[in-house]
């Protein structure tokens, strides 16, 4: 079949303006930290500054790999700042990823393209530039399957929220390093500078001890840099490495940007030397544990935690017919659901104490216990 010839300049037209669009991107850029062992808790500070705010960017704050692997951060999306996170689908899994708790405003739905998985976003929790997040992941094995929480905290309100919970079909699928950070232009926008600021990372060992990162290599996805490729318009403008300010120091990242020029080495190893033992996040602070008879052979427990501290994991409940929790309890609950705020523990069958003691121990999502003694009077 033949084209008139005009038709034919406007598809070689089109052609090439497309392909000068593609060599459009920033450059997609990595920080890699030094942590080299499997851990059950993630952690990682990110801020984007007003002036590395650019539209259809991803600036990915924790990526990990395993049989879980997956990814969390933040997102400069047409319809709002966003949260994102993700779990890849692994050949070991026996069940589809599905979501056991969604956060106010939260969505999830099943992801392809470069593999499949199940995808969280939050529109509705909003973020700010030049405003520090703190992102925390938990992993926790439930009969041959492992959990995986996502929480964020920001700065300017000191809150904690809890995003998502959810469920993979694989046991011990605990998070590898070395944890990853990076920034993604999807939508070709390189004449627009992209920034990330990233500190205060902290992975768990599974043996309970806490590890700094002290270390990150900075990289470009050099590939991406070649003639015809994605980047190659803006193949020299990138950098990253170490800054200070009135905060302190912090890893940078900078993605593409028509004045953005490399003064780092790709890749190049920058450092920031970490003096403290374990996070310090204020630890959970419950306000309130309260309890109700709805049965006589069982007590309903509801507790409140100061959204400023940090958000129970875990809870354990004994009942005891004496204040001091001598002798064998005469009933017992403990969950691991990090968004529940009641629980229900049933009673030995006949107890006739006109008193009950109720011991209430909750972890919080990074290990710290807070107590609470209430008195249930039957």
């Amino acid at each position: 079949m033949k084209f008139p010839i005009t038709f034919g300049l406007l598809v070689i037209s089109l052609s090439i303006a497309g392909t000068l669009s593609a060599q459009n991107s920033a450059p997609s850029s990595h920080m890699v930290f030094d942590d080299r062992f499997d851990g059950d808790i993630l952690i990682q500070e990110v801020r984007v500054p007003k002036s590395g705010e650019a539209m259809y960017t991803y600036y990915e704050t924790l990526g990990w790999r395993g049989i879980g692997a997956g990814y969390a951060g933040i997102q400069a999306h047409p319809k709002a700042h966003n949260y994102i996170f993700s779990i890849w689908d692994h050949k070991d899994h026996t069940a589809p990823i599905r979501a056991l708790y969604h956060g106010a405003g939260t969505k999830t739905e099943g992801f392809g393209g470069e593999g499949t998985g199940l995808k969280s976003w939050n529109f509705e929790l909003g973020w700010d530039t030049d405003t520090w997040y703190t992102l925390v992941l938990r992993s926790w094995e439930v009969v041959n399957h492992t959990h995986y929480g996502f929480w964020v905290r920001s700065s300017k309100t000191g809150i904690w929220t809890h995003m998502v919970t959810m469920d993979v079909a694989s046991p011990k699928a605990y998070f590898k390093g070395g944890t990853d950070a990076f920034i993604e232009d999807w939508l070709n926008t390189g004449k627009q500078a992209r920034t990330t600021n990233l500190r205060n990372g902290w992975k768990r060992r599974l043996d309970g001890s806490w590890y700094a990162f002290g270390q990150g290599r900075y990289s470009v996805n050099y590939w991406d840099l070649e003639k015809g490729k994605r980047s190659f318009n803006y193949k020299t403008n990138w950098n990253g490495g170490v800054r200070r300010d009135a905060t302190g120091l912090y890893y940078f990242m900078t993605a593409g940007g028509e004045k953005t020029q490399a003064a780092a080495l790709n890749p190049s190893t920058h450092s920031i030397k970490r003096t403290l033992k374990n996070p310090t996040h204020t630890p959970l602070v419950l306000r309130s544990v309260t309890v109700k008879s709805p049965q006589k052979d069982a007590l309903v427990v509801d507790w409140v935690a100061d959204p400023k501290t940090l958000p129970p994991f875990s809870v354990d409940v004994k009942v005891y017919d004496n204040q001091g929790g001598i002798g064998k309890p005469i009933g017992i609950a403990v969950s691991t659901k990090p968004h529940a705020r009641s629980i229900e523990v049933k009673l030995t069958a006949g107890q006739t104490t006109r008193n009950l003691y109720v011991h209430f121990t909750s972890e919080d999502i990074l290990g710290n216990r807070a107590m609470k003694t209430v008195i249930s009077k039957q």
